[in-house]
């Protein structure tokens, strides 16, 4: 059977839908290379593109994906929620199926070293290809180095200079970070309030950094969305007689949102940290509208979810779970 890795690069744009397919769309005729899923999120102006491949095809897949958002994303001009260093932000590699993590460590170092002397990039490697304790969160990374506007104020040294590349961030471009790493669940809870101190300090309650639980990254945010739907405008003719026109209204529908990453999902699953945060937003009068899953997942871990929810601690999922069988 062949090795299969997981490739999972964040770009940031998520706005400008027609520069997404722009640099999508190499990715769509790769031969050997199966795209997944990418979706764009307009608040945080990012786009998850999730696709699983041999080695070989993820490193063509790699240099074709650096080079369309560096021709295509100029950072000066970029904004939004999420935290991010470059055009391409984040790129890592999970091993999937017959391949180990310091196979996936050799290929995030090889494909670092063959974008940053291509595109003039600086690379920062993370979690198992770090070169040192400091490096191996991609939070600890953005943060230290101030994002995309401190690049330049505080890159090199011991401490920050780059693993590959130059000393200096690309004019447009910024800088990108990539490594291996196990699965990693992006989740994102939603709250029925526009009370962003409300979603900031459950943020800081759960996430591990500020005292929570130790396997979760997350902060708060509020997004201001706009809502779309039908509606009919009545008017009337030149001879006075009503005519009815079809269109859409559109109005703020601000929410706030806490935004996570879940490290490692069998150590911290999705329901006891779900559970803190409705217990928590309790306090403050609020309620949870809805969650969402961004990108892909394992199925294990809402299987852990639904066991907890419903009491099925003793569910057989090779004997009783039809999808499990056929």
């Amino acid at each position: 059977m062949a090795a299969v890795i997981e490739w999972v690069p964040n770009i940031s744009e998520g706005r400008r839908l027609d520069v997404v397919e722009k640099i999508v769309a190499p990715l769509k005729s790769l031969d050997g290379l199966k795209l997944l899923d990418y979706s764009s999120d307009p608040d945080h102006n990012r786009t998850v593109i999730t696709a699983v491949g041999s080695r070989e095809v993820l490193i063509e897949g790699a240099l074709a994906l650096y080079g369309g958002a560096v021709e295509h994303i100029d950072m000066n001009e970029q904004s939004g929620e999420h935290p991010r260093l470059g055009a391409v932000d984040v790129c890592p590699y999970v091993p999937v199926r017959d391949v180990s993590m310091k196979d996936c460590v050799k290929l995030s170092k090889e494909i670092g070293a063959q974008v940053a002397e291509k595109y003039d990039l600086p690379v920062y490697l993370y979690r198992e290809a770090a070169a040192a304790e400091h490096r191996q969160s991609q939070s600890v990374i953005r943060n230290e180095l101030g994002e995309y506007e401190g690049l330049a104020a505080n890159m090199g040294g011991e401490r920050w200079s780059p693993d590959f590349g130059p000393g200096k961030p690309h004019p447009t471009a910024g800088a990108t970070i990539i490594g291996a790493r196990p699965f990693l669940i992006a989740f994102n809870v939603n709250l029925d309030t526009t009370n962003v101190k409300v979603g900031k300090r459950i943020a800081k309650a759960i996430r591990g950094s500020s005292g929570g639980y130790l396997n979760i990254q997350g902060a708060g945010f509020y997004l201001e969305e706009w809502e779309e739907g039908p509606v009919t405008i009545r008017s009337y003719d030149e001879h006075g007689a009503p005519k009815l026109n079809h269109g859409t209204y559109r109005r703020p529908a601000g929410k706030v949102q806490i935004s996570m990453n879940f490290l490692d999902y069998r150590k911290t699953p999705l329901y006891r940290v779900l559970e803190t945060i409705r217990r928590e937003a309790a306090r403050y009068g609020v309620g949870i509208l809805e969650t969402e899953l961004v990108g892909l997942a394992p199925a294990e871990a809402f299987i852990f979810a639904a066991r907890w929810y419903m009491q099925t601690d003793n569910l057989n999922l090779d004997k009783q779970i039809i999808d499990f069988q056929i």
